[in-house]
């Protein structure tokens, strides 16, 4: 059995990324099963605005629908079929509000410091 994947970010005009999965599997054999081909294609469009407080991202999952993969298990009489028929495919938005995205931390003074120094 085969797999390909690809996986890919592109940095787009205007801060915008782009990211683009894909994955291929063969049909072959593994253990007592013989299993079909499945692919997948998903798109991502992501976008950060006010010092990445907010962002808006818009996604595409299994945008052709061939994540299916039809299975046949194999067991001494009984031979069982499955075809997976599910409809895979989304499209997402997301929407994200970051709270407190300041760098600054409290550093303080330490109050064991003084103990230590003590000693």
């Amino acid at each position: 059995m085969g797999i390909v994947q690809f996986q890919n970010a592109i940095h787009l005009p205007g801060d915008i990324w782009m990211n683009i999965d894909m994955e291929w599997n063969s049909r072959g054999n593994k253990d007592n099963m013989k299993l079909g081909s499945s692919s997948y294609l998903n798109a991502k469009l992501y976008k950060a605005f006010w010092k990445n407080r907010f962002s808006v991202s818009l996604e595409a999952n299994d945008i052709f629908n061939k994540s299916y993969r039809n299975v046949t298990f194999y067991n001494k009489d009984v031979t069982l079929r499955q075809n997976m028929t599910s409809d895979t495919r989304a499209l997402l938005l997301t929407l994200q509000y970051n709270f407190n995205t300041s760098r600054n931390r409290y550093k303080g003074k330490g109050a064991g410091n003084e103990e230590i120094n003590r000693f």
